[in-house]
């Protein structure tokens, strides 16, 4: 299985603690297939100007290439215009990385956008002119919050429908994804995980002895005239 990964939640060099959830999904699929990371960066006419505001300006010096846990991971640059219509994003960033994209014709089976708006758009729009299937990853906000828009919502309601698999972290978001259109018997819920070699039960008095804690309370909580107070 040879997949191609559209994403615009991914570390790259400036921000290499972004989206660890992404990161750490991603590195353990490329242990059991093929995997290309297009993970794209925001640009705009003169975005350098704007880095004290604009992530876009902070992102200038990401390379266009990098290794990332062994996978390799390639930053286009989609053209993002602020203070435009939402409406305008998804087209838009289909159009930016529509070259990027070419050039995996014939060398990928699936194409999976991880945020549904724009990349899960796009992933689908892109997986059509590639002739494969496409996969959109769900999280959260991108349907609680950006779905809610009315220019993605429409968008997405496209794209929901001709996707030929719909991956939800919760029934919640399932169900919204099949209220936009997407077919039910095609969304799966798949929770985040944990790594457990990271998180797991410890000895409390030794984890507290490492983190230089006392054996009293570490929070406590107090009732208050105007409500409850942590201290």
């Amino acid at each position: 299985m040879r997949v191609l990964i559209l994403t615009k939640i991914f570390p790259n060099r400036a921000e290499p603690r972004s989206s660890p959830f992404n990161r750490q999904q991603f590195t353990a699929l490329s242990r059991r297939c093929d995997v290309e990371i297009l993970a794209t960066i925001p640009w705009f006419p003169g975005a350098s100007a704007f880095s004290k505001w604009s992530r876009a300006g902070r992102l200038l010096d990401v390379p266009a290439t990098e290794i990332i846990d062994g996978v390799t991971v390639h930053h286009p640059r989609f053209v993002f215009l602020p203070k435009v219509g939402h409406g305008l994003a998804g087209p838009l960033y289909a159009a930016s990385l529509a070259r990027a994209a070419m050039k995996y014709e014939g060398r990928v089976d699936v194409v999976l956008g991880s945020w549904a708006y724009p990349d899960g758009f796009a992933a689908v729009t892109l997986a059509r002119f590639l002739g494969v299937p496409a996969v959109i990853k769900l999280h959260g906000s991108d349907l609680n919050v950006v779905a809610e828009l009315r220019g993605p919502r429409m968008l997405l309601g496209w794209a929901m429908s001709r996707a030929a698999r719909v991956v939800a972290v919760s029934n919640p978001l399932r169900d919204k994804a099949i209220a936009l259109g997407a077919a039910p018997e095609a969304v799966d819920v798949v929770p985040n995980g944990v790594d457990r070699s990271r998180f797991h039960p410890r000895e409390r008095s030794e984890a507290r002895r490492q983190l230089g804690i006392g054996e009293g309370p570490v929070a406590s909580t107090s009732a208050t005239s105007s409500g409850t107070r942590a201290s």
